[in-house]
């Protein structure tokens, strides 16, 4: 009797890109030289959206598609700098809800963009080491993630809000990829993922402005610093994108 294979499911990225006004050249060219790399391998199309709140582009790009057929949706926000290797790393994880990069923020100490939950329900800051690891958390970045379009239908809609919630007695903001996260955890006992090895660039942040004749020396030197700052120390793992 011969054997029924299975045929596995081609995966489809809707490529969604959400920005209010205008892109940084040099981001600009660094994703763009990362398209042209994943597309040569998978089956891409470019899904965007300008103006709108966050949760209302959200929304529109998830329909847009679905429309189109797409598996997988990775989000890339404008002002972030990938590296190529991203979009294979993430598929290694295709099957589950959520997948992300690590990511810092360009201010409050520039801490990564990563949650846990303790049992009471208070979300945790976390440090995750860079030992190239993959760690469940409760809530992950949304500019360098990978949502599984499959399970995204099975939540109840709108599955982009923004809210006020009441945590302990006291009132505070929800964003809609935090109620994103908490969907998919609370309804499907779905998991959420931050993969280490993806190390994300966060542009934006501006250390210096203006140079002068009496700290052109000053500068130099601390850009020098700064290149030596991006490369792994030793015991590190991962990968990450440049800039020109």
């Amino acid at each position: 009797m011969e054997e029924t294979k299975v045929e596995e499911k081609k995966v489809k990225i809707g490529l969604a890109t959400h920005a209010f006004n205008f892109v940084d050249y040099k981001i600009a060219f660094n994703q763009e030289h990362a398209i042209a790399t994943w597309a040569k391998k998978y089956d891409m199309v470019m899904i965007g959206k300008k103006g709108l709140d966050n949760a209302t582009a959200r929304e529109k790009i998830c329909e847009m598609a679905i429309e189109n057929g797409c598996t997988h949706i990775l989000f890339l926000d404008q002002d972030h700098v990938v590296p190529v290797q991203m979009l294979d790393l993430l598929l290694e994880n295709k099957d589950t809800a959520m997948v992300s990069g690590l990511v810092c923020k360009k201010g409050e100490g520039f801490k990564q963009v990563a949650f846990g939950m303790d049992s009471e329900g208070r979300y945790l800051e976390l440090n995750l080491p860079l030992d190239g690891r993959i760690y469940e958390v409760a809530v992950c970045a949304f500019g360098c993630t990978l949502v599984n379009v499959e399970k995204l239908q099975k939540l109840e809609k709108p599955w982009f809000r923004d809210t006020c919630e009441e945590f302990f007695g006291k009132k505070e903001n929800c964003r809609s990829d935090v109620n994103l996260c908490n969907m998919f955890r609370k309804q499907l006992k779905e998991k959420i993922f931050i993969d280490t090895r993806i190390l994300i660039g966060h542009d934006g942040i501006e250390f210096c402005t203006v140079v002068y004749p009496h700290n052109a020396e000053f500068i130099k030197s601390l850009l020098e610093l700064y290149n030596q700052s991006i490369k792994l120390k030793e015991g590190q793992q991962g990968f990450y994108g440049t800039t020109i």
